[in-house]
Formats: C-alpha cells, sequence, structure tokens
C-alpha cells in the first residue's frame, strides 16, 4: 500500500511538473525552403533565431544548412512577429562548413553580430560582422577562440549569446574540450564522458574578449544558450531532447537550474527537442522561438514560435 501511495505521489508530481512546463502548442513561423535552407537530406534544416524589434520590424536572423552541408546566416521580416518574410543569406563564408548561431546587439549606431564559425568539420570558434543596417555586414574575425590545453573549452567554443550593458558587452557560449565518441571530425580528443558547459566572456569595446574566469558559470552539458534580462534577473534558455529548458542568476556568473521552461508539445513538429531557443521579451508578452527537430538526428528543424502561458512568464519573474 505504502509503495502504491509513494508511485501514485511521484506520478502527480510528474504531472504536474509536465503541466507547470507545457503551454501553448508550437506554431511554424519559418519553413526552410530552396536550395540554401534543404540541408543535404532535402528535408529543409533551419534553427537558431535572434530577433530585434528596430525601426518598427521585427528583424530575424537565422542560420540554415544548404544542399552543399554548409551552414549560412539569413534575415527574415515580420511586421508583427507572426508572420515572417525571408529576405535571403546575409552571410555567407563559402567554403566554411558553419556559419550560423547569431547573436545581435545594437550599440550606437552599429549592429555587431556574433556568431559561431567553424573553417572545418566542427571545430568551432566565435566571430564578428558589423553592420549600419543590420543587412550588409563587415566580417571583423575570430573574436573568441578556443581556451588554452588542459582547460574545459580547450576543443571548441560557439553559440553566443550577447549582452551589452552598463557601457560592455557580455559573451556567454558553450564550449568542449573533446567531442563524443563518433563525430564527424577526425585528429581531435574524443570521449565517451563528452559534454558541453557554458563559459562567459567580457569586451569593453566588443572586439577583444577577456574570460574573467578559468572555469565554466553553467554545466548540465547546456548548450544553444541564449540569455536575457527580465527585472534584476538574467535568464538563461538553452537547447534539450527534453524542449527548452531554463537557468537563472542575479549576476550572469552564478546560475540555478530551474528545469524545464516549455516541454516538447508531443507532435511531430518538436517530437525530438528545440534546438537554440530564444526569448522575444516584450512589455506584454514573452515568446520562446526556437528550431524545431523533427528528427533524433537534428537536422530537420523549422522555426516556431511559442507564447508563454502565465505561470511560465511568472518563472522568469514577469506577469
Amino acid at each position: 500500500m505504502l509503495f502504491r501511495v509513494v508511485f501514485l505521489l511521484a506520478g502527480l508530481a510528474c504531472l504536474t511538473a509536465a503541466a507547470h512546463a507545457a503551454g501553448a502548442a508550437p506554431e511554424v513561423v519559418l519553413d526552410p525552403t530552396g536550395d540554401l535552407q534543404a540541408a543535404p537530406h532535402g528535408a529543409g534544416n533551419a534553427y537558431a533565431p535572434e530577433i530585434l524589434l528596430y525601426d518598427g520590424v521585427y528583424r530575424m536572423w537565422y542560420g540554415a544548412q544548404a544542399r552543399d552541408g554548409h551552414d549560412r546566416i539569413h534575415l527574415a521580416e515580420s511586421s508583427d512577429g507572426l508572420v515572417w518574410e525571408p529576405k535571403g543569406v546575409v552571410l555567407d563564408h563559402g567554403s566554411a562548413n558553419h556559419v550560423n548561431d547569431p547573436s545581435v546587439v545594437k550599440v550606437g549606431n552599429t549592429f555587431f553580430l556574433y556568431y559561431t564559425r567553424a573553417p572545418v568539420d566542427v571545430r568551432d570558434e566565435i566571430a564578428l560582422a558589423t553592420s549600419t543596417d543590420g543587412v550588409t555586414w563587415q566580417e571583423e574575425g575570430t573574436v573568441l577562440g578556443p581556451g588554452a590545453d588542459g582547460t574545459w573549452d580547450s576543443l571548441l567554443v560557439g553559440r553566443p549569446s550577447v549582452l551589452h550593458e552598463d557601457g560592455r558587452f557580455r559573451m556567454w557560449y558553450d564550449g568542449r574540450r573533446d567531442l563524443p565518441i563518433g563525430a564527424p571530425a577526425e585528429g581531435v580528443p574524443k570521449s565517451d564522458r563528452s559534454v558541453r558547459a557554458v563559459g562567459y566572456a567580457e569586451s569593453g569595446d566588443g572586439l577583444t574578449w577577456t574570460r574573467p574566469q578559468t572555469e565554466p558559470v553553467f554545466g548540465e552539458d547546456a548548450g544553444g544558450v541564449h540569455v536575457v534580462r527580465v527585472g534584476a534577473t538574467l535568464v538563461m534558455t538553452f537547447e534539450s531532447r527534453e524542449g527548452t529548458r531554463l537557468a537563472t542568476s542575479p549576476d550572469g556568473l552564478t546560475w540555478q537550474s530551474q528545469g524545464l521552461l516549455v516541454d516538447r508539445s508531443g507532435t511531430d513538429i518538436d517530437r525530438f527537442g528545440h534546438v537554440t531557443p530564444f526569448l522575444l521579451v516584450e512589455p506584454e508578452s514573452v515568446t520562446l522561438f526556437a528550431g524545431a527537430a523533427s528528427s533524433g538526428s537534428w537536422d530537420r528543424n523549422r522555426i516556431v514560435r511559442v507564447p508563454l502561458s502565465a505561470p511560465q512568464r511568472q518563472r522568469l519573474g514577469r506577469r
């Protein structure tokens, strides 16, 4: 009898947690089309949305994989955040394997676009491009490379999320010291215990970056992070096969895991999780945008939006 009571209580706890994470169903707002978004399998692969409201227009920079297997950064625009019009590729390194994961901040009259670049295979670094209009970009080169030998991010760094606060640029990114067994790269460390972590860097001018500490600021195999300020709290969302996960921090250096923010919907749209989520925080609403994974290989993604419910917003400190 006691076992049955415990079992029922555990079941209720699971149902409560699921309801806590559940919200509106995901709505596809960008379905990848054309050769530059088709991916080698032809079914399409678009993800890593980054959104900024500028001059009354929502702009979304996002990554997509072309039939040649290489990723490029695209732009889409919307008047209402609901209906999006693709504008085409805005950043392309030609033969580079990976140009993706944009994070855009506007400081003064300049747009700063930080992104992941992998010249070959999956050994990522973080690069910068600048612009006066958000459409035509000037490449500034690598601004953050892997850490020193023996450090937690000594192999690769990528998927930056950047804020500009109090006159300084602040970056959160994911990194690794090795890759999982079977990863598509040769001559690099691999381990069956390979995990990601989240690091932190700062800059005064957006070009020269330093790592204030040698250890990661967050673990949990977190990657594809997005950091946004909600009042006095910094909110981090990150990708997972369960959905979009959440962590919060008072200072950006000490983070507390808060579990799932938005669960998978249970439909084929995001059956295998959420990739590179982004929270659009506005005065009257908070909306999740993410790559919805319809394949277990995470290479068939469409960009979806999910308006957060009142309980979900409350977890961010919003009503």
